[in-house]
């Protein structure tokens, strides 16, 4: 979830994402302290839930694969030799000898302790090849000496894999001559050293695309016909965004509502928060409890107590741009204000928002299909669009150039500028919004070749695994298993050992 979002919806009617900014054209963003960390740790501090969530994050590192590997091996281990040791319907026939029963009975023990054996040289074995897996795959296909022999959709040499930065970055920072005060620091470090040249990465990237309509992975084009998915994908994406900006029937009836209970009370909020403790939270809430103890007024009462409802930490915010929201408000209607001139704002912008999107739409490249998708638990239809393999170059780049100009906006039109400013998706700013959105493309990129290594990776884990891992493991499973349980367990293994020997010379004569 946007901070934007969040911020716009914790005041009043609340809608997915833009929709729910109180009563204004423009994009009311609150002044949390923190930054989105902050709004994150608010949020989750107000969860009935938060312990459990808590624990599930102290174990998340368990949802990779060498979580996988070690429950894997728990269960083998822990789990699988007590219905092994125990199986029910392993037994002795009714009219055997105690000796028979006897002999079965140690012969599913002597089963059932394989496994835990069996657990452990597995997971040491796969756990500890994880690591050096890894790095081996990620070698090949970050550095340019080896990864230009894979296809080009693997070959990660210009957009390297952040962990791979990672440990590059890690290596040259130990061998210079510099210490740091905790391991602390030297990550925060790293981390910082690993965002900039991540960033300078998608960015030289970025402006070769920008410059010659195409994605060039070292002396490789990426294909035209992927290219121009990506693009599709971007305007998806922004229409998604355009769509977020608008304000449904729910939020236009609301928004004229409460337009009226913030202008008619203007004066009222005026001199109250202009008199109110800001610099004491404690105070300013009994501050504004004192307010809607000494007022008969129903709408401020129910402003108020939406200010007092949210964390401690915005109050303060939230009363100043109340006045702010109100002089928006008043601007949008060029500063004669009724609700009626209020709603035909709001109506006005969203029709300024469909035609944006309407640009939009007719950009995507390709054929149009539907296809049966579900959401919200409904089945709807939505429509895709398949590129052409010939899709020219000239194509994808006056598309790119298209997608540029249908974002770009004058700003010198206030109205247009009240809804959009800030959106994160439209801007004023040629020359920003053509890096932006040429920067978005090449990130698409990025995750979609990230994606095609998860699938490469997981098959040579396999593959590396069924040729090499497992044979080495189950060697040596047979060579332990003996000696351990004639070690540990001689009664058991000692009676498996004599019928050994027993059927070695042949058995009774």
């Amino acid at each position: 979830m946007k901070v934007e979002n969040y911020n716009q919806n914790i005041y009043g009617y609340r809608k997915n994402s833009y929709n729910s900014q109180l009563n204004t054209n423009t994009n009311y963003q609150p002044n949390f302290k923190g930054g989105t960390a902050s709004v994150r740790t608010q949020i989750l501090n107000h969860l009935n839930d938060k312990k459990a969530i808590d624990v599930m994050n102290s174990i998340k590192w368990l949802k990779g694969e060498l979580g996988g590997i070690l429950i894997t091996a728990f269960g083998t281990g822990l789990v699988a030799p007590v219905f092994i040791a125990f199986n029910p319907f392993v037994k002795a026939p009714e009219d055997a000898t105690p000796e028979k029963k006897e002999d079965i009975e140690n012969t599913k023990k002597y089963t059932a302790m394989r496994q835990p054996i069996s657990a452990v040289l597995a997971g040491i074995f796969q756990a500890g090849a994880l690591g050096p897996i890894d790095r081996f795959l990620e070698k090949i296909t970050n550095d340019p000496k080896y990864s230009k022999s894979w296809w080009v959709t693997l070959d990660q040499s210009a957009l390297n894999k952040r962990s791979y930065l990672e440990r590059t970055i890690k290596n040259k920072m130990k061998n210079e001559d510099v210490q740091y005060d905790s391991s602390k620091d030297f990550k925060k470090e790293l981390a910082r050293r690993v965002d900039i040249e991540e960033a300078q990465q998608i960015k030289a990237v970025a402006q070769n695309l920008k410059k010659n309509g195409t994605i060039m992975i070292g002396d490789r084009p990426v294909k035209n016909q992927t290219v121009a998915e990506l693009i599709n994908e971007q305007i998806s994406s922004y229409i998604d965004d355009a769509k977020q900006l608008q304000i449904d029937e729910k939020g236009l009836e609301f928004y004229t509502k409460r337009s009226k209970e913030l202008v008619t009370n203007e004066d009222y909020f005026k001199q109250l928060f202009k008199n109110m403790p800001t610099n004491d939270n404690k105070a300013l809430e009994s501050y504004i409890k004192n307010a809607m103890d000494s007022t008969d007024n129903a709408d401020i009462k129910t402003i108020l107590k939406e200010i007092l409802d949210h964390d401690e930490s915005v109050r303060a915010s939230r009363c100043q741009n109340t006045i702010t929201r109100i002089n928006t408000i008043k601007h949008a209607c060029d500063g004669h204000y009724t609700p009626e001139a209020y709603l035909e704002s709001m109506k006005a912008r969203n029709a300024d928002i469909d035609n944006i999107i309407k640009n939009l739409e007719d950009l995507y490249i390709g054929t149009p299909r539907q296809i049966k998708v579900k959401q919200d638990g409904k089945e709807i239809l939505k429509t895709v669009y398949d590129v052409p393999k010939d899709v020219d170059a000239k194509t994808v780049q006056e598309t790119a150039e298209n997608l540029v100009n249908n974002c770009h906006y004058n700003h010198s039109n206030t109205k247009l500028h009240r809804v959009l400013d800030r959106s994160g998706t439209f801007r004023s700013n040629m020359t920003e919004l053509k890096d932006k959105i040429y920067t978005d493309i090449v990130k698409g990129y990025k995750k979609f070749v990230d994606d095609n290594y998860k699938g490469f990776s997981q098959m040579s884990k396999v593959a590396i695994g069924v040729c090499i891992t497992l044979p080495i493991t189950c060697t040596l499973l047979n060579w332990v298993y003996p000696r351990f349980m004639e070690l540990c367990f001689p009664k058991i293994s000692g009676v498996k050992k004599d019928k050994v020997e027993e059927e070695k010379n042949g058995g009774n004569q």
